[in-house]
């Protein structure tokens, strides 16, 4: 874990098991109410999830509905911590979503591992800084989801940034 405050590299994404261990809580949280309510199933319908029970998850929340496979992602619902960050992209492709590029293809690669495993994935992107200025770093977890109960059609991703200070 201290390799990834660390910043040293980039890692995943890759497929995330029962214990995995995140930087943030806020993963740890979907990921336990994920594997809830999917109980023996495969994965959980979107029916399954009850907002009320994802208050504190939902401004890191990215909705998308999966398109021919995964050729391309509907934006269904953008968090607001994401809003915040890189404006509002709810009712666009992921594909024609107005972020840097490096954004765009980071979502590509997870929401495509997410759907080739159909299972949760995860990666971590440590981000350098201007001089002065703070770090950044990314967290992202994708958990596939099914409007009815048998097709990998939606995914509920969590992105979640924090800044560490620069050493001097």
């Amino acid at each position: 874990m201290e390799t990834r405050r660390a910043g040293k590299k980039a890692i995943g994404p890759l497929e995330v098991t029962e214990g995995f261990e995140f930087c943030s809580p806020v993963l740890t949280q979907a990921l336990s109410y994920w594997l809830m309510i999917k109980g023996d199933a495969p994965f959980p319908r979107r029916a399954d999830l009850v907002p009320e029970k994802l208050v504190a998850l939902w401004p890191h929340i990215l909705m998308v509905d999966v398109i021919d496979d995964g050729t391309d992602y509907f934006i269904r619902l953008f968090g607001q911590y994401l809003v915040d960050s890189y404006g509002e992209q709810t009712g666009r492709l992921s594909s024609q979503a107005r972020v840097p590029e490096l954004v765009r293809e980071r979502s590509k690669q997870l929401f495509d591992a997410c759907v080739a495993h159909a299972g949760p994935v995860y990666a971590y992107w440590p981000e350098s800084a201007a001089r002065r200025r703070a770090h950044v770093d990314v967290e992202a977890l994708c958990l596939p989801l099914s409007s009815d109960g048998r097709s990998l059609d939606r995914l509920m991703s969590l992105n979640v940034n924090s800044r560490r200070e620069r050493k001097k």
